[in-house]
């Protein structure tokens, strides 16, 4: 996997997916702009991966200052940004009965409006070099509903469409986008996902690892995927029978909650 030289932009760079997909592209040669609200977490990692390859700039994706300013930081120390990978995100499980607004608002905010906010603060960078690519981390939450997840999934089946409208709209631009959607892992998420609230389908559907989804998404970058990548490949049949035959799939849902 070679990218030597592309500048990759990486929001929630601090930790998890966020961390080990900074790592693999700063392997692969590319320059890496890390943005998170964690400033020291971003020093040490910038430090680790070479201040001469590596920028952090500690950005809240809510905020349209920050965004701003993360642009303008990438623009003005590499002059481009060929890669934006939106990271950023998180989640809170409980039924709908018992779920709080405020955790809806919250994760709408950054998962979804986050995303589309950095999204808009690059893709004219983009289209008029007329090159690059949007990679945006969805998950198989945002194709598969499942109980105790109905706020996490309504922010993620939201983005899954932003992402999907968004391959339509760049064809002929040059610039490409790529839905990564993984699987539950065990990284920062569970700071404030209870775990003993995910589903048997998680488990069924099989768990992933931070260094699988990050292998997974410098191999997208490097490929120039224009398309949908769904971790790990035994989950595929799932999202199969479920967008065929809706039906179906509740009934199983249900019977293995």
């Amino acid at each position: 996997m070679n990218l030597h030289d592309q500048v990759i932009v990486i929001t929630g760079a601090s930790s998890g997916f966020g961390e080990a997909i900074a790592r693999r592209c700063a392997e692969a040669g590319a320059r890496v702009v890390l943005a998170a609200r964690s400033a020291d977490k971003l020093e040490q990692l910038a430090g680790a991966l070479g201040e001469d390859r590596a920028l952090a700039v500690p950005t809240d994706v809510t905020s349209d200052a920050d965004v701003a300013r993360l642009v303008a930081a990438t623009l003005e120390r590499f002059g481009r940004a060929d890669v934006l990978v939106n990271n950023a995100g998180f989640g809170v499980l409980d039924r709908i009965v018992d779920a709080r607004l405020a955790d809806l608002q919250e994760m709408s905010a950054v998962n979804l409006h986050g995303v589309a906010r950095c999204t808009q603060a690059f893709l004219p960078h983009m289209l008029a070099q007329r090159s690059g690519q949007i990679v945006i981390m969805a998950s198989l939450a945002g194709l598969i509903a499942t109980v105790n997840m109905g706020f996490y999934n309504a922010s993620k089946f939201a983005l899954i469409g932003l992402g999907r409208t968004l391959m339509l709209e760049l064809y002929g631009t040059g610039v490409r986008c790529a839905l990564i959607c993984p699987n539950v892992a065990l990284t920062g998420f569970q700071q404030r996902a209870d775990i003993r609230k995910y589903s048997r389908v998680s488990r069924i559907a099989g768990w992933v690892t931070s260094e699988q989804v990050a292998r997974a998404t410098v191999r997208a970058i490097t490929r120039r995927t224009h398309g949908e990548v769904l971790l790990p490949r035994r989950a595929i049949p799932l999202v199969a029978v479920g967008a065929a035959f809706p039906g179906l799939a509740r009934l199983v849902l249900r019977l293995v909650r």
